[in-house]
C-alpha cells in the first residue's frame, strides 16, 4: 500500500487528507467529527468519488478524538453515496472512542469492523 498523508490542519480548517493507489483511496480523518465538521468529511468523500472514481475507499479513524451522531450520519451517507457508484467504503483503525460509538449504535458490521476484546483489569495491588 502507499503512504498515508495526514492532514496538517484540524478538520475544521481543512478537509480530510486523501491518498489513492490501485483503485483504492484512503481518507484520513482526525480530531472531532461532529456537527461542525461532519459535512467536511462527507464532502471529502463525495469529492473523491467524483474525481478519482475509486473501487474502494477506506476511512482511517485512528486520529478521531470525538464522534457524535452527525459524524455517524456522515459516515453512513458516505457509505451510501459510495455504494451508489459501485464503490465499497469501509472504516479502518478506529480510535477507541470511534469504535465505542459505532458499537453502541450497532454499526460495526455495517462498516466492516469487528468487536474489540474487552479491556482486561490491571494487576491487583496488595492491600496494606
Amino acid at each position: 500500500m502507499g503512504p498515508e498523508v495526514p492532514s496538517a490542519l484540524p478538520p475544521a480548517q481543512e478537509p480530510p487528507a486523501a491518498c489513492a493507489w490501485a483503485g483504492m483511496t484512503r481518507i484520513i480523518a482526525c480530531g472531532e467529527i461532529d456537527i461542525s465538521t461532519s459535512g467536511q468529511l462527507y464532502g471529502g468523500v463525495l469529492e473523491v468519488l467524483r474525481r478519482q472514481r475509486p473501487s474502494r475507499i477506506e476511512v482511517d479513524l485512528a486520529g478521531v478524538t470525538f464522534l457524535d451522531a452527525s459524524g455517524v450520519r456522515a459516515l453512513l451517507m458516505s457509505q451510501t453515496a459510495a455504494a451508489e457508484v459501485g464503490c465499497r467504503l469501509t472504516l479502518i483503525k478506529p480510535s477507541r472512542i470511534a469504535h465505542r460509538v459505532l458499537e453502541i449504535v450497532g454499526l460495526l458490521e455495517t462498516f466492516g469492523l469487528a468487536a474489540l476484546p474487552p479491556l482486561l483489569p490491571g494487576p491487583r495491588r496488595p492491600h496494606g
